[in-house]
């Protein structure tokens, strides 16, 4: 269960808000990233005896190491657990930067062991993808949308942050494209497919109508209306979810789905990498290990053989 910051103690959240201006002002990170990041030492923080002042104070590497065990013996993957190790490191030199610590112990803190290409991508199961679209109700602005978020997930693969910061100007009606702004300010354009660009329109002429004014293409259903944010779309497919009788996952589940589905299609690593816009093909390159008879198929195109080719 997500803790919300306000639902936390004082003194945990008198620190996390410092912590969070701090990645504002000293590292320029983005609102919504340094909100993220705080939201992944607060367990942390909140672990700490009250107040979190004194116990910063006295803070030793045996205590942050202690907290690292414990983690790690959740189960989480390695990259979650990554994640929550480098914003560990982080809160720990912005605790001894800012006098709360009297030394600086984020080099007590390891790195988690994860090889990037370790873990293997899970699609739903068959059938799954069949069943939410079953649940939806087409006569209602909800069923509308959450079709058009659904189709843009399993048929381009978009991320959850794409979806939400989709424009009207970004659907090429007449030209049958889709502009998506990605990762590090990344924009592509994307061919539209028809189904999903009768969708879109279905929902922006019947579903949106005439009450909603944004330029943004997705919002809230429930007042106060508001545009759908990342999480929104995320809270979206999980609801479908439990309404279609199947386990819970989120949006990021279905663009493994869909690009698993198109090298189980005949496409080239190439073809899935310009699709998700993956930086680099490498990154594209975990796909194959869910199918082995692609991945024969496939090995001239495998990161690491173009390599060594280069090198010979």
């Amino acid at each position: 269960m997500v803790i919300h910051r306000d639902q936390r103690r004082a003194d945990v959240r008198e620190a996390l808000n410092e912590f969070e201006k701090w990645l504002l002002r000293e590292r320029s990170a983005q609102e919504r990233t340094a909100a993220a990041y705080t939201a992944r030492v607060a367990a942390f923080v909140e672990w700490l005896p009250a107040p979190v002042d004194q116990s910063l104070a006295t803070l030793t590497a045996a205590k942050v190491t202690e907290w690292v065990n414990l983690e790690a013996a959740r189960g989480l993957k390695a990259s979650t657990l990554g994640k929550q190790l480098v914003m560990l490191r982080s809160f720990l030199q912005y605790a001894h930067r800012s006098g709360r610590t009297g030394q600086d112990l984020s080099g007590v803190v390891p790195h988690a062991a994860a090889w990037r290409l370790s873990s293997i991508p899970d699609p739903v199961p068959a059938g799954t993808i069949e069943a939410l679209f079953a649940t939806l109700d087409l006569h209602s602005a909800k069923g509308l949308r959450d079709r058009a978020i659904l189709l843009l997930l399993t048929g381009l693969g978009l991320r959850a942050c794409e979806i939400a910061g989709l424009r009207l100007d970004d659907i090429g009606w007449r030209t049958g494209t889709l502009r998506v702004r990605g990762k590090g300010d990344r924009v592509d354009e994307l061919p539209l497919p028809d189904e999903i660009g009768q969708a879109l329109e279905d929902y922006v002429l019947h579903g949106r109508g005439g009450r909603i004014v944004g330029e943004e293409v997705f919002f809230t259903v429930i007042d106060p209306v508001q545009p759908l944010t990342a999480n929104g779309v995320c809270g979206t497919v999980r609801q479908i979810c439990i309404k279609a009788g199947v386990e819970k996952f989120g949006p990021h589940r279905l663009r493994h789905t869909f690009a698993t589905g198109m090298l189980a299609s005949g496409a080239t690593l190439q073809e899935i990498q310009r699709l998700l816009r993956h930086a680099h093909l490498r990154t594209t390159a975990i796909y194959t290990k869910v199918d082995t008879n692609r991945l024969a198929a496939l090995a001239p195109e495998w990161p690491a053989a173009a390599s060594s080719r280069r090198t010979r």
